[in-house]
């Protein structure tokens, strides 16, 4: 009997993995170390769930999930900075108007990297009757692969984002974007914006979408049609059959934003808590310091050992004047290139588990570029940073930041020894840096589920609900003058303007006959 329950448990698990199941592609284009990450995360959290996934995307993962299958898009890397010598670094004093270029030149490079693959290959050369139930794709800087949801007879998609809130978002999904009180993704403004930089602000937008609508999007489209063949419908059209987007971000440290149904915050999700262990070196390391230790990391697209060599002596020159600190860094190159000697309170590696460090009790700042993921790491483990911000949304991270009590900031250009040593020792040794990280930590961490369960419950709200109409916006529909009754302002401006001419006119009309009777009686 008791056999008999066992077998019948197991058949009806096997039943309900099945039902539960789907075979979700996954198109991830931009070349960012960081987005993998977020990315694998979600692609993980799906395949625990019993969903099977196939991945095509320029990074690669040597040990998926067994239920996870890449297709890799080699050389878009080498492409990007072998080929077309993409400088990073050189980007931390742009203006916000560059900054719009140089993020739409970033997705087109990789795009062309991409269309360049074998891996892109691959896939098309998949039959048309491929069983796709949903697609995923990153919507901010992407959609030059979105041929494949023509190719796949058009199942139900879902846009993602590393970054926070992208200002193509409501291009996508609909909506409004604020542009009175939410500064562009690259400015260091605050809700409460002046006159100027109000109008600074609006100006930034509109150069986006004029960047995205007539640049970006027409060369996507140019490229599409010789990867997918000229018959393929526009990437316009295709990103607006996206039905849902999940955003990295959270009131908590971004700005609060109204945002329809359909567009769903996941900041954070791939925070993995808790940590996994540290190995002995890293962990002793850490332990061994007098009054506790710093991570330095410049993320996963700006490489330390690009920075010049006077700002790599500078940096260790800082560090081994501050003895009482120890310093893990993050240095992808090989250490004897550098400058001056490694002091012996510093520990180099080409590679740290960023997050589990972060998660150490006896870590007490972060240096770091304030990307969107380090930001939210550092926030969820409760970690004062000291930002050194290169370029898009590491500025505005920053400043919000700042504002928050959280953070200090050095520009790479003022960057010196005594500016580092300053900075560093005000931050750990100020008490309200931490007491305010572990305020926004408490916030960020107070949510009725994990980000990334919120996520994977999306997606499979949409496979279960494939035209999810009740969550979207009219906006796109309806149009942006229309939507922002900018035909009623009209209508009324019009009107009022005939109402003042009409009584200008009668005015005049009246004192010309009042000056003709006094002429007559005259």
């Amino acid at each position: 009997m008791l056999k008999s329950v066992v077998v019948l448990y197991l058949v009806l698990t096997i039943v309900v993995v099945k039902v539960n199941s789907a075979n979700i592609l996954a198109l991830f284009v931009v070349a960012s170390p960081s987005h993998h990450i977020w990315n694998s995360a979600l692609i993980n959290g799906l395949a625990e769930n019993g969903h099977n996934l196939t991945v095509l995307s320029v990074d690669n993962d040597p040990h998926p999930p067994k239920n996870v299958h890449y297709i890799h898009m080699e050389g878009v890397y080498d492409y990007m900075y072998k080929e077309i010598f993409v400088d990073l670094v050189g980007l931390h004093n742009e203006t916000s108007m560059h900054s719009v270029l140089s993020l739409y030149a970033f997705g087109t490079v990789s795009c062309i990297g991409a269309s360049r693959s074998q891996g892109l290959q691959r896939l098309l050369s998949y039959p048309n009757s491929f069983k796709v139930d949903l697609i995923i794709y990153d919507y901010t800087l992407g959609p030059c692969v979105l041929g494949f949801l023509h190719k796949f007879n058009y199942p139900p998609v879902v846009g993602t984002t590393a970054f926070n809130i992208a200002p193509c978002t409501v291009d996508v999904i609909g909506g409004h974007t604020h542009y009175g009180y939410i500064p562009y993704l690259s400015l260091n403004y605050d809700m409460d914006m002046n006159i100027w930089q109000r109008l600074h602000n609006l100006w930034i937008y509109a150069y986006d979408y004029i960047q995205r609508n007539y640049y970006f999007m027409p060369f996507i489209d140019e490229m599409a049609a010789k990867t997918f063949g000229p018959d393929y419908p526009k990437g316009s059209e295709l990103e607006s059959k996206t039905v849902l987007v999940l955003v990295n971000s959270h009131p908590s440290i971004d700005f609060p934003e109204s945002l329809p149904p359909n567009v769903i915050p996941v900041g954070g999700l791939q925070v993995r808590s808790p940590a996994n262990p540290l190995s002995k070196e890293l962990n002793d390391f850490i332990n061994s310091s007098v009054k506790g230790s710093v991570l330095f990391s410049l993320g996963t697209n700006v490489k330390s050992e690009k920075l010049s060599k006077e700002m790599q002596r500078m940096i260790l020159e800082a560090f081994s004047r501050m003895p009482q600190y120890n310093f893990l860094w993050k240095f992808e190159g090989d250490p004897k290139t550098l400058p001056v000697d490694v002091p012996k309170n510093v520990l180099i590696k080409p590679w740290l588990p960023q997050n589990d460090i972060l998660a150490h009790h006896n870590v007490k700042a972060f240096i770091t570029h304030g990307g969107s993921l380090s930001t939210h790491e550092a926030t969820w483990w409760g970690v004062p940073m000291i930002g050194i911000p290169f370029f898009v949304d590491q500025h505005r991270n920053l400043h919000k930041s700042i504002k928050a009590g959280v953070a200090e900031s050095i520009l790479l250009g003022s960057l010196t020894t005594d500016k580092l040593i300053e900075t560093v020792t005000k931050v750990i040794e100020t008490p309200s840096y931490a007491e305010n990280m572990r305020i926004r930590s408490k916030r960020f961490r107070d949510q009725p589920e994990p980000p990334l369960k919120r996520a994977v419950f999306w997606i499979e709200y949409v496979l279960r609900h494939p035209n999810p109409v009740h969550l979207q916006s009219p906006v796109p529909k309806l149009g942006f003058l229309r939507s922002n009754l900018f035909d009623i302002v009209f209508l009324i401006g019009f009107f009022s303007c005939l109402i003042i001419v009409t009584i200008i006119h009668l005015m005049f009309k009246y004192l010309h006959c009042s000056e003709s009777r006094k002429t007559k009686i005259e």
